[in-house]
């Protein structure tokens, strides 16, 4: 008998213990896919500027961190570019990077500028080249860097 509830007490503690780690993880995977399937947010910063000056010095900045600009237009306060294609070692795949501002004016006079960087990975080229997966780059040392460029830029 003794025996018994030993047994009993320990299948209940591994049952309640991976009862709790699995509502933990659960909690982690929900956040992770809800990430992925999120619209990708901008990072935004609000300069006490017009928006002709924040777009000058955005695209100064857009160009100091390498990226070449594809699309730009002050009066629709939109910046597009892409950076140079990174291959691994094999030369098997490729890693490039995209980034898109947009500017708006709000409501007290301020341009308020917003940043996505994306990164599309093309793994393999014998599978299917040319079909790369874009993923936005969240937490990115890069939009620290547009905003401190874009922020050097505006003092000039």
């Amino acid at each position: 008998m003794f025996s018994f509830s030993i047994r009993r007490f320990a299948t209940v503690f591994c049952v309640t213990v991976a009862l709790v780690f699995g509502l933990v993880g659960c909690a982690s995977v929900k956040t992770r896919v809800a990430e992925r399937f999120s619209a990708p947010a901008y990072v935004t910063q609000t300069y006490a500027a017009d928006s002709r000056t924040v777009f000058d010095a955005a695209t100064a900045a857009v160009t100091q961190l390498n990226f070449r600009i594809t699309r730009s237009g002050a009066a629709q306060g939109v910046i597009e570019g892409v950076s140079g294609l990174q291959s691994d070692d094999r030369l098997r795949g490729t890693v490039q990077r995209t980034i898109k501002v947009r500017l708006a004016t709000n409501t007290e006079g301020k341009t308020e500028a917003g940043v996505l960087f994306t990164e599309i990975v093309e793994d393999d080229f014998n599978t299917g080249a040319g079909q790369g997966i874009e993923t936005p780059l969240r937490n990115h040392p890069l939009y620290e860097a547009f905003f401190e460029r874009l922020a050097t830029a505006l003092v000039r």
